[in-house]
């Protein structure tokens, strides 16, 4: 039996003014319903149905209303599949070290080549894919969640182009940070939103699993079973766009521990089979981040760090796209969503109807009432 649901289950108290509702308006009726006739004349007098109708009809339109007021709704299963797919999030480095030109010739920045870049990645994906797009400089925002719409994402990497100088690009731009870790995490929790919700985690979960995050590179990580058995994995992967000159966590917020430790994500991604690849423009990766990228003995590597130089053409991003692509095997997604499938639209039209058979039952001869 399907799960039963109310959007207002107070409004259903309004149903025990119906019986003094309808006392009220019997005693307040100006004509009586039929006239009193005689005991020789009891076969005249009309049946309880044609008494009593219009305080029926009246009563059922009255529930009808205060029911669709409550709203009861019952759950309808949704299955969405994503076959031969691939789910990719790209992540972009805007911190201040992106701002620099290639060289003194060019007014081109590097964030300019990495956009390049991304932009060339979007062109390259198939139809099916699902691409999202994280942008990040002392904070991260997330752009766009994932689609394969390409004209969005190609608009949204529009935005950030420091020629257009959108309200976006300068808001991240301000910070001048570099907090990979916070976006690498907020394009995790785009994977996770895409779970069944069956298998999808609770507030207080996702923000225990950060808490783990926020330790020291090494931290033991406690993840939850239900995300380990959440299909997450295979044709899901972070890539992340950036100069290179990124750190496990801010030193300048190390006191105050509200970053995650890019380690330890690079860890848990490990953990549930996520890949992760880091295109660095002309800049070398952290040394923490390249020894957790190294893969563990007998499991297949979380992904790899491409160094580019500031200069690159498409043809490299088009060897960088065939091997992650070949790294990747597609397989079917599924996702099955529960939603509540509302009934007021039901109960008001109910309500009209009912509403329409009283005025007809009062023009006919039978059921007028003097």
């Amino acid at each position: 039996m399907p799960d039963l649901e109310l959007e207002y289950p107070l409004a259903l108290l309004a149903l025990l003014l119906l019986p003094l509702i309808l006392r009220l308006r019997q005693r307040t009726r100006s004509r009586l319903p039929f006239p009193s006739v005689g005991i020789h004349l009891r076969g005249l007098q009309p049946g309880w149905w044609k008494r009593y109708y219009d305080s029926l009809i009246f009563a059922a339109v009255f529930v009808c209303l205060i029911t669709a007021l409550a709203n009861p709704g019952y759950s309808r299963r949704s299955v969405e599949q994503y076959i031969e797919s691939k789910w990719i999030m790209l992540t972009l480095d805007l911190s201040g070290s992106m701002r620099r030109q290639i060289d003194r010739f060019s007014r081109l920045t590097v964030g300019d080549i990495a956009l390049d870049g991304l932009e060339s990645f979007v062109d390259l994906r198939r139809e099916g894919d699902y691409i999202g797009l994280v942008a990040f400089s002392s904070f991260a925002r997330l752009l766009a969640p994932l689609t394969s719409d390409r004209a969005l994402l190609k608009r949204k990497l529009d935005l950030v182009r420091s020629q257009n100088r959108s309200r976006i690009y300068r808001e991240l731009g301000a910070g001048g940070g570099t907090n990979a870790s916070e976006a690498v995490w907020l394009a995790l929790s785009v994977f996770f939103s895409m779970l069944p919700e069956e298998k999808r985690l609770s507030t207080g979960e996702i923000d225990g699993l950060r808490q783990f995050l926020l330790g020291e590179p090494g931290t033991l990580l406690d993840i939850p079973l239900k995300l380990r058995r959440g299909g997450l994995g295979t044709g899901m992967a972070v890539i992340l766009f950036t100069d290179g000159r990124i750190e496990p966590r801010l030193r300048a917020h190390v006191r105050r521990g509200q970053l995650p430790n890019l380690v330890n994500i690079i860890t848990l991604m490990k953990a549930l089979n996520l890949r992760f690849y880091i295109i660095a423009i002309g800049g070398q990766v952290d040394e923490a981040v390249t020894e957790a990228m190294n893969p563990i003995t007998g499991q297949p590597p979380v992904g790899r760090i491409f160094p580019l130089a500031k200069g690159f053409d498409r043809e490299q991003i088009e060897q960088i796209y065939q091997e992650i692509d070949a790294l990747e095997a597609n397989r079917n997604l599924i996702r099955a969503t529960v939603r509540p499938r509302w009934t007021r639209p039901w109960f008001i039209t109910a309500a009209l109807g009912l509403i329409l058979i009283g005025m007809g039952l009062r023009t006919l001869p039978g059921y007028r009432k003097y």
